[in-house]
């Protein structure tokens, strides 16, 4: 009888750790999140400084993020939004040409990521827009920005503030009723 008790006692404990690699890999195959919470693995996350865009005469200062953003959540993740405290309005933008001419717009639908992909918010590309700013924004400020998942999830991203001079486009006259229409007469943009 006593054989039989270590016997037993190693196949509880084999079929407990065989029980756990089983629980860590449907884990996988569920898409459930990284193990530290994560949605998104984030490079290079970055701001456009305005420090010298931005003046008391500028009813709507703005400026755009970027970063390249990787999908570990194990199934495909779209971003509907985003906010930050330090700007009124934050939306999702794309820049489309239209006729020749490059557009700058809200992006319909958001940002979908599939698993195991990266997205990448560039200038003169897919990015986050803030407008209506509250202060200046100076190289190496740390911004936070949360992204609002379709699935009601959020994850939270520093920005550095960086000076950047290219994708210089001109969104025209913003309208307070939503910003409709961001379209650039001449391709220049300041973001």
């Amino acid at each position: 009888m006593k054989k039989l008790v270590p016997l037993f006692a190693t196949t509880a404990v084999a079929g407990l750790v065989l029980a756990g690699c089983g629980s860590e890999d449907q884990a996988d195959a569920t898409g459930e999140q990284s193990a530290n919470g994560e949605i998104f693995t984030v490079e290079d996350p970055w701001i456009k400084a305005t420090e010298e865009s931005l003046d008391e005469s500028s009813d709507h200062t703005m400026t755009g993020a970027f970063a390249h953003l990787t999908n570990v959540s194990g199934e495909e993740q779209t971003i509907i939004g985003a906010e930050a405290e330090i700007a009124d309005v934050v939306e999702l933008h794309e820049v489309v040409d239209n006729g020749g001419v490059n557009l700058m717009q809200e992006k319909e639908g958001g940002f979908p990521v599939a698993a195991d992909e990266t997205y990448e918010l560039n200038p003169g590309e897919d990015h986050v827009m803030l407008m209506e700013l509250a202060e200046e924004i100076n190289p190496g400020d740390p911004i936070e920005i949360t992204l609002e998942l379709e699935n009601g999830e959020t994850q939270s991203i520093e920005f550095i503030a960086k000076e950047y001079v290219g994708a210089q486009e001109n969104y025209g006259d913003i309208e307070d009723d939503g910003h409709e229409g961001h379209g650039a007469e001449d391709a220049e943009h300041d973001h």
